[in-house]
Order: C-alpha cells, then structure tokens, then sequence
C-alpha cells in the first residue's frame, strides 16, 4: 500500500539475532541499501563518509552518557517528562545540532548540581517506564506520572535511550568491516522485543531497574503494537521475582483515555509509597 504513494526498499532483518550468519546477512542487505541510497541521492557511500558518520554518533553516546550520570541520583535535576521530549528530539533534527544542545543542557545541569536546585523532593516515587515508544506530542504518560506524583527517573523505550545505548566498535577497519560493525550494534545489541530470543532485553531492564533505584514499573502498549503486547508476560515475572511493582497500561495516539490512566497511574504509584511504608515500618522493628 505504502510503495502505490512513494518508493520502498523491503530489507530482509534477522529475527535471531545469535547466529553469526544474522550477521553476514544484514550486512548483505546493508550494501543492497547502499546501491538504493545512492542511486536516489546520487551521492556515494564512501569508507569515509562511513567512518565519519560512526565518529559522529559515537561523540552523541559519550555526551549521553555525561547525561546520564546526572539522571542516576536520587534526586531529579529535570524532569522526566523534558528527558523523553530531548530524547525524541534527536529524531528531528541533524545529530550534531542536537549533541551540541546536550552539552550545553550537560553544562546547566552541573550547575545545578552545585548550587542543589532540584526538580522534585527525594521521596517521589522512581518510576521506569518501557514498552511501545512515547513519541512527541503524545506524551501523556510521562505528564501524568510526574503530576500523580512521581519522578520518570528511566526509560527504556525505541524513542528514548536504547538507540544509543552502545557504540558502534569496528575491529576490521575496511569498508565492510564497518558494515558488520554496523550490523553488531543494530542486531545483537538491539532490546527490541521483535527478535525470536529476548532475555538480553529483560536482563537490561532488571539491570536498569537496579541502576535507577526504580521502585515501579509502567510497561506502556501501544495498540497495534503486538510484540511489546505479547512480551508483557514475561517481563512481569521476572520483576516479580525481584518484588518490583509493575502495571500494564494501553493508550493510542489520541487524548480520550486521559482520564482513564490518570486514575490507574495515581493508584499504582498510591501503592508504591503504601509498600515503601510498609517496608519503612519493618526496617525499622528490626533495628529496634
């Protein structure tokens, strides 16, 4: 349907991602790319232009994770909702325009680091929010969290911090060593849950969860989007393994449902502070 309004290239991605023929065969569909890509820009991918290119997102990651040490304390210097929106904005605009905005927010932030001038009080409830991505205007889910009274302390969405997760590291510096480079970065290391075999994905969210000191989960389901849907399951077990409260919420695009997860995500936070009581109380019985 969409190739009767303009031109569309089908590439043919690995589902298992373990094998190292997944590998060779993105990397077979990476050069059919670049003949389309040059052909419509009339422009040649070179092994400079490539290297650049891997240079450049690469200063983006180092500057993210300068971003990120700040995101990791216990008390919030921005917002999360303003956290997705800058992570969204990467999509929208040239990479070096938006590491260049980075630094500088980077540079704020350690000034406000210094002087203490935080967003939130320390005892709001950190919440991670995954699943289907939140994808700017539609950021309802991250407003209502921090107006319920929480603080988005992580996310872990196609939207927010996975694409730059890991650094694209060539060990073969020739032309297609760049391209399994490439391929390594964009199939082994990808969380997405539309690959066959997905603990790498549960694992990072479990690691985050420990990093960002998360006390409660929103697994978010865009309607349509089936294989967050159906990964739900076992995410939920394995945080209840770890006694992290989770809740599964689905939203479209629209702005009728806003009331409806208002009163869901009010009530789940409600519970997380209850069960942070309840555990304060016992701590404190057994110090006595």
């Amino acid at each position: 349907m969409l190739s009767q309004e303009t031109n569309v290239h089908v590439m043919n991605l690995p589902l298992n991602r373990i094998d190292d023929s997944a590998i060779s065969g993105c990397v077979i569909e990476y050069h059919r790319l670049i003949e389309i890509l040059e052909a419509v820009t009339n422009q040649s991918v070179t092994w400079s232009r490539l290297y650049d290119s891997i240079q450049m997102v690469g200063a983006s990651q180092q500057e993210l994770s300068r971003f990120l040490e700040f995101k990791r304390q216990d008390r919030a210097l921005m917002y999360g909702t303003h956290v997705m929106a800058m992570m969204n904005a990467a999509s929208y605009m040239s990479l070096e325009q938006w590491t260049a905005h980075l630094r500088t927010l980077n540079d704020e932030l350690s000034e406000r680091q210094e002087k203490r001038e935080y967003v939130a009080k320390a005892n709001r409830p950190r919440i991670m929010l995954t699943g289907s991505p939140i994808i700017f205007p539609n950021i309802k889910l991250p407003l209502l969290i921090e107006q319920m009274g929480g603080i988005l302390a992580a996310d872990e969405t196609c939207m927010g911090e996975r694409f730059m997760y890991d650094p694209v590291v060539p060990v073969d510096m020739s032309f297609n060593g760049l391209l399994r480079a490439l391929a390594n970065r964009y199939v082994r290391a990808c969380t997405c849950p539309v690959f066959s075999e997905n603990r790498q994905r549960i694992n990072r969210v479990l690691h985050m969860v420990h990093e960002y000191k998360i006390q409660g989960v929103i697994y978010h389901v865009l309607r349509g989007c089936l294989v967050y849907d159906y990964e739900f399951s076992l995410l939920e077990q394995a945080l209840e393994k770890e006694n992290i409260p989770v809740i599964r919420v689905e939203s479209d695009y629209n702005e009728e449902d806003v009331e409806q997860l208002r009163i869901r995500i009010e009530a789940f936070i409600e519970l997380i502070k209850l069960k942070e009581l309840k555990e304060k109380g016992i701590r404190s019985i057994h110090d006595e």
